[in-house]
């Protein structure tokens, strides 16, 4: 998506690298790249002038793709960071729940051997702190 949307301004950057020429104004070839971009998503025939300037230089519609992604390179590394920290986050708060149930099931692991040991168990007292009876 990202590199999606850099596509018509990638086309349009090498556009103009590729359309100038002597005695042509910065602005006139800016303007022609811009229409030719934009024409160049829905006109076959602005397609195949596309074509042909990057041709002429060697190159072909993956030179749009590599400009794009080029122009993209700091969004692209900005979401990489966040993606790496929120992965950091992620596997700090998972190793917490592992070390949760390893101490849970240690201390369930001692109670259920007081039980069967027959050793002191702990018992519970009621809220009114009256101890229970033995029936």
């Amino acid at each position: 998506m990202i590199i999606n949307s850099a596509f018509r301004s990638a086309l349009e950057h090498l556009l103009v690298q590729l359309l100038k020429g002597p005695g042509q104004y910065g602005y006139e070839v800016e303007d022609k790249a811009q229409n030719l971009a934009h024409a160049w998503f829905t006109d076959q025939e602005a397609k195949k002038r596309v074509s042909e300037a990057l041709s002429r230089f060697d190159l072909d519609a993956s030179a749009i793709e590599a400009e794009a992604i080029r122009r993209s390179s700091s969004d692209l590394e900005l979401l990489d960071r966040m993606l790496t920290s929120l992965e950091s986050r992620r596997n700090k708060a998972l190793g917490c729940v592992a070390e949760y149930r390893a101490s849970l099931a240690h201390q369930l692991r001692e109670s259920s051997d007081r039980v069967t040991g027959g050793k002191d168990v702990l018992r519970l007292e009621h809220a009114s702190g009256k101890r229970p009876t033995a029936a």
